[in-house]
């Protein structure tokens, strides 16, 4: 039987510092997972998450709906990602998305990565927010109610935001002749 994490967060602030690792450990990979899918390259992914963690070590005191720990450490995490994008200013690049040498690749998937990398480059075009909605919804699978409340907006919010994010996406990929199912 799998220990809630509300259990663990209760046993960590009892003074168990090998709660606060299982939980660590079960929400690692997710973590990094959603902060790669904003910031798209590995090693600030790696940083911000242990970043996260971190914060959430230090503020777990703070967390009054203690089942909520999941949703309340990705807020975390993308308010750091955020905050990593803001002062970057440039622009987002998805890590290994291109090989530096085709000439031995597959035509197949020499056109696959020159689509990946045309669906980059428009996801860079959209809205902050709409990226961020876009990317939650598509790359990680969260419901219009988990995005709803990472991103502390309505659930009406985050669909309307996933709606003009698409829609714009496909657009912008239709002005480079590119009219594949998004």
């Amino acid at each position: 039987m799998t220990t809630r994490d509300k259990d663990l967060i209760t046993a960590f602030l009892d003074g168990n510092a090998e709660a606060f690792e299982e939980l660590m450990g079960r929400y690692q990979r997710e973590v990094f997972y959603v902060v790669k899918s904003l910031v798209f390259d590995a090693e600030d992914a790696r940083d911000i998450t242990q970043r996260s963690f971190i914060a959430a070590f230090n503020n777990l005191r703070k967390l009054k709906e203690r089942e909520k720990f999941r949703q309340w450490l990705l807020k975390i995490a993308v308010n750091l990602a955020r905050d990593h994008l803001k002062t970057r200013k440039a622009k987002l690049e998805f890590e290994g998305w291109m090989e530096p040498d085709c000439r031995n690749i597959p035509e197949k998937r020499i056109i696959e990565k020159d689509l990946k990398e045309n669906v980059k480059e428009a996801l860079n075009l959209l809205p902050v927010r709409q990226r961020e909605v876009v990317n939650l919804r598509i790359f990680q699978g969260f419901s219009f109610q988990e995005i709803a409340r990472i991103l502390e907006i309505k659930k009406t919010t985050a669909r309307t935001n996933f709606h003009f994010g698409i829609k714009t996406l496909r657009n912008h990929l239709a002005k480079r002749g590119i009219n594949h199912e998004v």
